[in-house]
């Protein structure tokens, strides 16, 4: 009995300590506590620069922030461009996401750090500052992410974005600012697994009662979703309404640095 015993609990013991990130880190993820004003950064992942701006119509009742996350910024019409410009003047942010929303680990592994900054960033920091929408942060398209990219991004932009998933207890979950220039999101889109309202509002909750900053992150606002990367305006409106209710801060992700 004593060695399936011993299995039991060496089996416990993995499935309990495997991490919920996208890969395992090991640019800036030691935790460390601090004491923040609690609040969120609602980020949004992409091109769906008109349905931005209607969830920005509903959710300016709530004085929110978000950072917008643009790919393929160079085949966005002028009009979305302005709309942008836009966002930035009224204090959102506009930050990159890849010039044509490739997945960094494969492209790096195939061809190499330097042809991916070449080829997928570079082009698209500069598109992006020739139309005032100059970019100090970066999420991942699909968070694919390793130390070597991290390092690599690093010395272009202040900070990070990854991902995470799962529904653990909000005690362990990994989408709180710790300080480091790489932070990981979680998904407010209906296809994942672990959507639920009422559990991203018990982090925000848990965030109000420690002091920490939750990452959320989105991509396309509807009203009713019906596809994958859908995330519903009620989803939104109970987030903002939660951080408006409790007298919480909305962020955006380069403001996390300054703090």
């Amino acid at each position: 009995m004593r060695p399936l015993k011993y299995s039991i609990v060496l089996l416990l013991f993995a499935l309990f300590s495997c991490e919920k990130k996208d890969d395992d880190s090991t640019t800036g993820t030691v935790p460390v506590e601090h004491n923040y004003d609690p609040g969120v950064v609602i980020t949004l992942d992409d091109d769906y620069v008109d349905n931005w701006v209607l969830a920005d119509d509903i959710l300016a009742a709530y004085q929110w922030k978000a950072t917008f996350f643009v790919t393929k910024c160079n085949r966005l019409s002028t009009a979305k461009i302005e709309k942008l410009q836009g966002f930035k003047n009224y204090g959102h942010e506009i930050a990159g996401h890849g010039l044509n929303h490739l997945n960094a680990l494969q492209f790096v592994k195939a061809n190499g750090s330097n042809a991916y900054v070449s080829q997928e960033i570079d082009p698209m920091v500069s598109f992006m500052d020739d139309n005032a929408l100059h970019t100090t942060s970066f999420a991942y398209p699909f968070g694919a992410r390793d130390a070597t990219t991290d390092n690599v991004l690093l010395k272009k932009f202040k900070i990070l974005r990854g991902t995470t998933y799962g529904k653990s207890d909000p005690a362990y979950q990994y989408c709180y600012y710790t300080g480091n220039k790489v932070v990981y999101g979680l998904g407010l889109d209906n296809s994942y697994a672990h959507f639920s309202v009422p559990y991203f509002l018990s982090l925000l909750e848990y965030a109000k009662n420690n002091h920490k900053i939750v990452v959320f992150y989105a991509h396309k606002p509807v009203e009713t979703s019906q596809n994958d990367y859908e995330t519903e305006y009620q989803t939104l409106i109970e987030i903002c309404q939660y951080v408006k209710a409790h007298n919480m801060r909305f962020y955006t992700m380069t403001e996390l640095v300054n703090l």
